[in-house]
């Protein structure tokens, strides 16, 4: 019997959102297998932590920095520039600390015996010294378009972000429009393999499967879903815009938004259409499954999502998706087959989503084949086989 590879897993956030999620089915699967034996290294305490100490997988708390940043302006040209100044010494000072604490990392990381590294996010910026300072092979996990879809800045820059890249002995992206903005900074010889994610296991989507037709008993009010983290890129406003005008065609519909963020513009917003009665700010939910059996579509308006972990999890409970036509939405979301795409702003949205609501076979149909199109493509055994692939080719290579 073959032994476990240990495995160090680097991640920039400790909350369980939709990349650490990933990163935790993964982990558990290939231990279940016998194939890893993962250790996490992570920036602060968090719902991972717990997580982690439930399944007695070890961990270290150790207070890395991203090296990428959201930057705001506000103000007159000197408050501007005095703005921008500013965050450039705070992106020092993460670099900094990041060079003070790297030895910390290393001896965790030896500590281990650790043979492989994997990080899970573009974010973790540390994850290049570490390879450079401990001689292990890394597998890089992008699971984002930074600047596209989160809007974020590269403090190092995009030439050293792309030289980075290039330093990983592989690199994994979670879509082809993931795969393509990696290529926008290393070049074209970059090795990267694409591997979507697994969202759920085969025996949860067959489970699902037995309840698909319950919610198309009743349709009176047609409720639409969105859930994710509230951001300007994630289109939550034009979401609110759209079910406004069908409200204005008489439509009986609602609007359900999960999530927590940045939501006063999104409030402000809903307050200027006069939809408070018809749209439910639920904040975050840890378990949104509930909420999936009880809608009729699936609402992706995020532009240049990177695949949408909560696309697939809608697919899977039987819900046509609606989405923004960019991005991975368009690997996921087959216009007319598994659900609707629309190009620009919210009368597109709007238009598709009153087909929805004005014919219920058409409804019923998309949402039959999105489950079965998810559980064909989207399981997290697959997504295991693939990635432990990847694990394998590269330690054959640096051995």
């Amino acid at each position: 019997m073959a032994v476990p590879v240990p495995v160090a897993y680097i991640t920039h956030y400790p909350e369980l959102y939709g990349a650490n999620r990933s990163l935790l089915d993964l982990m558990l699967e290939l231990r279940d297998r016998g194939a890893v034996r993962p250790h996490v290294l992570l920036p602060r305490e968090g719902d991972l932590v717990q997580a982690l100490q439930r399944e007695d997988i070890a961990h270290a708390v150790v207070p890395f920095r991203p090296w990428m940043s959201e930057r705001h302006y506000s103000g007159r040209l000197h408050h501007r520039i005095r703005q921008y100044w500013q965050q450039e010494r705070q992106a020092r000072e993460r670099a900094a600390a990041n060079r003070a604490i790297l030895p910390a990392l290393v001896e965790r990381v030896r500590g281990w015996q650790v043979q492989l590294l994997h990080a899970n996010s573009a974010v973790v910026g540390v994850a290049p010294a570490l390879k450079a300072a401990t001689g292990l092979p890394l597998v890089w996990h992008i699971r984002e378009m930074p600047e596209r879809q989160y809007l974020l800045h590269l403090d190092a820059g995009t030439r050293a972000y792309g030289r980075a890249l290039r330093r990983a002995d592989r690199i994994i992206a979670i879509s082809q429009a993931v795969r393509e903005d990696i290529l926008r900074y290393t070049g074209p010889g970059a090795k990267v393999t694409v591997v979507y994610n697994g969202v759920l296991r085969a025996a949860r989507y067959a489970e699902l499967a037995r309840d698909l037709g319950a919610r198309w008993s009743a349709t009176v009010p047609f409720t639409f879903l969105q859930v994710g983290l509230i951001h300007p890129s994630k289109g939550q406003v034009e979401a609110v815009e759209a079910l406004a005008l069908l409200r204005r065609q008489g439509h009986p519909v609602r609007l359900v938004i999960v999530g927590d963020g940045r939501d006063s513009a999104l409030r402000q917003r809903i307050a200027e259409l006069g939809v408070d009665d018809v749209v439910d700010l639920k904040g975050f939910v840890k378990d949104p499954f509930p909420l999936f059996r009880g809608a009729h579509a699936l609402l992706m308006c995020s532009r240049n999502e990177a695949m949408g972990r909560v696309t697939v999890e809608g697919m899977a409970c039987g819900l046509p998706v609606v989405g923004h036509a960019s991005g991975g939405t368009l690997e996921l979301v087959n216009d007319g087959v598994n659900g609707l795409l629309y190009p620009g702003g919210a009368e597109a949205l709007a238009e598709r989503m009153a087909r929805l609501v004005t014919d219920g076979g058409l409804a019923r149909r998309l949402g039959s084949e999105a489950a079965r199109n998810a559980a064909g493509r989207f399981s997290v055994e697959r997504y295991a086989d693939e990635v432990h692939d990847v694990y394998r080719a590269v330690l054959s290579d640096a051995r």
